[in-house]
């Protein structure tokens, strides 16, 4: 064997096989000299020139590369003169993108431009591979012509055994445009497992190198009791590299016709995207019974976040639905309150500037449009002072807020605090945080007499008007973490107390409660200083906070386990509602528990229980399993308060779910979601003003399972989903969903 560079004509060759292939990208001719513009390496056992004849003769094991391109053959003969070239015997092109194509033999003509290749295979970067009788390129048009062709994704293909691949597409004629990336098909015929189950006279999808493309997405089938049958049609549209948008035809069997979509758009400072639905339909009056009357029904989502400038950004998020029950009904969503908000945010050094408008949109039964409040709008303001006086940190924050209803209470609040925080590492270990706070707000509230829920209704013991209230306080907190080094591990205990010390008048008791209706004692607040999340809430006096936390780390094994209480010295417990943990002057114990080992075993243990009786107020438990076989979570929760509060019902439930890859392609999943006890219900009589309890039976809420199988051409789901809820127009009942997707077909 020996090895030679060579030039001008005879670089031809390499080029020409690049140029049949509908890959090369290199002229043969360029800038530059013609040594340094075609030159190619080439190997093989002989190398023969007849200067009479004009032909180069490559035989044996020839190997040819130039740019990346590189062309394997038993043998290569090229004609100076009539500008023939022909590749024998295992003829096989690879490309720099690593896609590869065989034949036993190549034909290039007409200068080159043109080409022929028997039997040609073309086994594409991803594992798809196009097989055809014969092949023609056209070097002008760029484009490769395959007749009688097979297309296939699956890796059956490759092997010998002769089988059908899993699905593979026929066509009398199939057509590669370069420059389109796309795969053209005339008179096709889709086989599944060797059957064909549709044909169509023509047929056109992205070729492998396009990441997006426009096109029919996976067809989407299933039956449930609201919709009956139910099949979704989507077709994705790219406008260009910044703009693509969704349409999705639903068909349902009881409610018609639904259209919905999706738009997204990125403009370079910000991206934003919006979908919808809408339907015509019967309409239904609160009881799910048909009316007679037809009515539009629909939704609009749409988030988005734009850069202004290095400092300033905005933010949005948008959500309405038509009705309450439109959502659930149509299997869009879960929720049960939708909210809508515009931000719009300030970062200058160490301080912080947003303001931002909120409104909901509440989708339960006892919610009412003119009783829910929006906020228009609300300010949150932060300065830290580069100074630190006695060493320790000062930070002045503001707030305001409008919170209006068209038929309620109206709440405005302005709010100005200050802090001073500093921490101390004394030389025993032990860890002082010491913080000073100060806050003085102003609020008017109007239409005292139409609150939303009486239970966080207030008028500062007066009418409609303006009140102040100045608040003080100062917390220290100390612990001291101990720590031993042992051959498995690290073992920290650390005990810890804290004292928070604020005038007992500083919050009358009939307070307006807006921001903080949610609260309750537990292990993430506390050993906070303000425990409410909000500003209306505020736990006046003086009270000790008192615990134990001790943590293990080790290489497979971790914990961490605490367990804590408050004692109020002074104070009242009036503003915070019964139930929450902090009723009398010793408040509910409340711990946490959480287990690991390495990366795949997680359990974590919640709970506040009564400081006299030791029964259990609430207990909260969860535990995952996260394996590359199998996989589960399980979830137990049991609220037992007694809260005289809307929507703040008691309940027991359990959670549970499981996954079994039963090898690389299936695999089997599920969950249910079961009511062990009733649950309370409260609700609001607004007739009366009055509360109103209703028991809820125990039993199902939702079971699912389903069966998947993937590999690397084809995509298959089977579910079955059961539900017990029952929600005006909702109804409980069986949903079978079937899901199919073909790669690189959609």
């Amino acid at each position: 064997m020996h090895k030679k560079s060579v030039s001008s004509h005879r670089s031809l060759i390499i080029a020409g096989l690049l140029a049949s292939s509908g890959l090369a990208t290199t002229p043969v001719y360029s800038q530059g000299t013609p040594a340094e513009a075609e030159r190619v390496e080439l190997s093989a056992d002989n190398l023969i020139y007849n200067a009479e004849t004009g032909e180069v003769r490559a035989v044996g094991r020839v190997y040819l590369e130039r740019d990346g391109y590189i062309l394997e053959a038993g043998e290569v003969i090229y004609n100076e003169r009539t500008g023939r070239a022909e590749a024998y015997g295992a003829v096989e092109l690879t490309t720099p993108t690593g896609e590869r194509i065989f034949a036993p033999k190549v034909v290039l003509e007409d200068a080159l431009k043109t080409a022929f290749i028997e039997d040609i295979r073309l086994l594409m970067q991803d594992g798809a591979q196009v097989a055809a009788a014969e092949a023609n390129r056209n070097g002008e048009a760029g484009t490769m012509t395959l007749n009688k062709a097979v297309y296939s994704p699956c890796k059956v293909c490759a092997d010998d055994s002769g089988k059908d691949p899993l699905w593979q597409i026929k066509a009398v004629k199939v057509t590669h445009d370069r420059e389109k990336r796309r795969l053209y098909y005339d008179d096709a015929t889709l086989e599944v497992f060797g059957v064909p189950v549709l044909w169509t006279p023509y047929f056109s999808h992205p070729d492998p190198t396009v990441d997006r493309a426009s096109g029919l997405l996976p067809l989407d089938i299933q039956t449930s009791k609201n919709l009956g049958f139910v099949a979704a049609i989507p077709y994705y549209h790219v406008f260009n590299d910044s703009i693509d948008a969704t349409i999705k035809p639903i068909f349902t069997t009881k409610e018609g016709l639904v259209l919905a979509g999706e738009y997204r758009q990125h403009l370079g400072f910000g991206q934003y995207e919006a979908d919808g639905s809408i339907t015509y339909t019967d309409g239904r009056d609160d009881n799910g019974v048909l009316t007679g009357n037809k009515e539009f029904r629909g939704h609009i989502s749409s988030d988005g976040l734009f850069n202004h400038s290095k400092r300033w950004r905005s933010t949005y998020q948008l959500n309405w639905a038509s009705d309450d029950t439109y959502l659930r009904r149509y299997d869009l969503s879960d929720a049960d309150t939708l909210v809508s908000e515009y931000k719009l945010e300030g970062f200058y050094d160490r301080s912080y500037l947003s303001v931002r408008t909120v409104g909901f949109q509440g989708l339960r039964v006892e919610d009412e449009a003119g009783l829910t409040g929006h906020a228009l709008p609300l300010l949150d303001a932060e300065y830290i002072p580069s100074f630190s006086p006695f060493g320790g940190t000062i930070s002045v924050k503001g707030n305001a807020l409008a919170l209006q209803r068209s038929d309620g209470l109206d709440t405005q609040r302005v709010s100005l605090s200050a802090s001073w925080q500093r921490r101390w590492i004394t030389p025993k270990g032990f860890v002082v945080d010491v913080e000073a706070y100060a806050r003085s707000e102003a609020y008017k509230l109007s239409d005292i007499d139409r609150p939303d829920d009486p239970s966080f209704a207030g008028t500062f013991g007066g009418d409609s008007g303006s009140e102040w209230r100045n608040l003080v306080r100062a917390t220290g907190t100390v612990t001291w973490p101990l720590v031993k080094f042992t051959d498995s591990g690290t073992h920290t205990v650390e005990p810890i107390v804290e004292v928070t010390v604020s005038p007992r008048r500083g919050t009358p008791d009939n307070i307006v409660n807006e921001d903080s209706r949610a609260f309750e004692l537990n292990d993430l607040n506390l050993f906070s200083a303000d425990r409410a999340s909000g500003y209306d809430l505020w736990e006046e006096g003086s009270r000790v906070t008192y615990g134990m936390q001790w943590r293990y780390d080790g290489k497979d094994w971790g914990a961490d386990v605490m367990l804590g209480q408050s004692w109020r010295i002074s104070g009242t417990a009036m503003v915070f509602a019964d139930g929450a943990g902090l009723e009398g002057d010793l408040s509910n114990i409340v711990g946490r528990t959480r287990i690991r080992y390495k990366d795949w075993l997680n359990f974590e243990h919640r709970y506040r229980v009564d400081e006299q009786t030791f029964a259990v107020q609430r207990n909260e438990i969860s535990v995952s399993a996260n394996g590359a076989t199998v996989g589960m979570y399980a979830g137990y929760l049991k609220l037992d308060r007694d809260m005289t509060i809307v929507t703040r019902e008691d309940r027991e439930e359990l959670r549970a779910g499981a996954y079994y890859n039963l090898n690389e392609n299936w695999r089997i999943d599920g969950g249910f979601i079961h009511r062990l006890s009733g649950a309370r219900l409260a609700t609001l009589d607004t007739a009366t003003g009055s509360t109103v309890y209703v028991q809820e039976e125990s039993g199902g809420v939702k079971y699912d399972i389903g069966l998947s199988y993937t590999n690397e051409c084809i995509e298959l789901g089977l579910r079955w989903r059961e539900t017990f809820t029952r929600d005006r127009d909702v109804e409980p009942g069986t949903s079978i969903m079937f899901r199919l997707k073909l790669k690189n077909l959609g």
